[in-house]
């Protein structure tokens, strides 16, 4: 029996493997081993305006035969016929709250495209009952359709395996993960070194030397260790495994990943007082108010001169880890993809 569900995988081209993508690579991966038969669609490797063309009007075609098109990272062909069954993943609505973190082109594609994509799919997947609500807030027009679905934790990320990286010289250091843009805040983190009363480091994982040079920080440059991008998971999992900490000081996420997966390592959590933070982390993280230095550089200084209460933290981000896999994310996917009852 030919397979009546065709995903979009327009995210395989991308260079750089980022959180909506690592969510499609996991989640695919979860479904080839689940009850659902599928077929994958993915462009040509080429410039981002060809693969939005190859969404938009390539991708109607190919979907033609089949009864439901998924599309796991934010966009999907507005113009897909109806009788067409369209299930979408919207990963977040940081382009409406925090719009400074992108291109203008890019937040009007957005504020252009989302409202359509809600009008016309048949099903929302989202990530945290927190984004559910967002989207509900702003497109009232979604209300129904909306339903929250977990991501899970590669089984990369784990308390087995090789601890720390040849990158980072020998010492204890703390793990960042994201970039640069201003709604991941790493700027307040700059600040809480400054006002530490020990020489903390930190490894900047997304960010790497040019970026952090161009943030004109030089007195804390021997404090910073900018490793770029990491598309290798295992390497990620060695750094957070031998990490003091990880630190998400983000003012906006729609589950955070990278938090979910540093538990999983065993390895505590400082997060950001945010309700997605408390929905996903409940009560493994120790929270800071996100824009609040001198309370980040203070949680910083008592990680390491109390080192029991990281290693408490570390168990309750294992227990809580251990409640997020793929193969649920998949089963779930694969039912509301059939219509079925969950």
């Amino acid at each position: 029996m030919n397979p009546q569900t065709l995903i979009n995988c327009k995210w395989r081209t991308h260079r750089q493997m980022t959180g909506v993508q690592r969510y499609a690579q996991e989640l695919v991966g979860a479904l080839s081993k689940s009850e659902l038969a599928f077929d994958c669609a993915t462009p040509i490797q080429g410039p981002m305006w060809k693969s939005v063309i190859w969404e938009q009007h390539n991708l109607i075609r190919k979907s033609a035969g089949y009864t439901t098109l998924f599309c796991p990272a934010n966009m999907a062909p507005v113009l897909l016929p109806q009788n067409i069954r369209l299930v979408l993943t919207i990963h977040c609505l940081r382009f409406h709250f925090h719009p400074e973190n992108y291109s203008k082109a890019f937040v009007a594609w957005y504020k252009f495209m989302i409202p359509k994509l809600i009008a016309r799919a048949d099903t929302i997947l989202t990530v945290s009952h927190t984004v559910q609500e967002e989207i509900h807030d702003v497109y009232p027009q979604s209300m129904g359709k909306v339903k929250v679905v977990y991501p899970g934790v590669s089984s990369a990320f784990g308390v087995d395996g090789d601890s720390g990286d040849n990158s980072v010289s020998l010492g204890p250091y703390w793990v960042y993960v994201g970039n640069s843009a201003p709604a991941k805040n790493l700027r307040v983190l700059l600040e809480a070194l400054k006002l530490a009363n020990h020489q903390h480091r930190i490894c900047l994982l997304g960010i790497c030397q040019d970026q952090f040079d161009s943030m004109n920080e030089p007195q804390l440059a021997d404090q910073i260790i900018p490793l770029g991008h990491i598309n290798d998971t295992d390497r990620v999992a060695a750094i957070l495994r031998g990490a003091i900490g990880l630190l998400s000081p983000s003012m906006y996420e729609s589950f955070d990943l990278p938090t979910l997966e540093a538990m999983a390592c065993g390895c505590p959590v400082i997060a950001s007082d945010t309700m997605t933070h408390r929905e996903i982390g409940q009560d493994a993280p120790l929270f800071v108010p996100a824009c609040d230095a001198k309370q980040w550089a203070q949680m910083l200084d008592r990680l390491l001169d109390e080192p029991l209460i990281g290693q408490s933290q570390s168990e309750l981000g294992l227990n809580r880890a251990s409640e997020f896999s793929w193969k649920s994310a998949a089963d779930q996917v694969s039912h509301i993809i059939q219509c079925k009852a969950l």
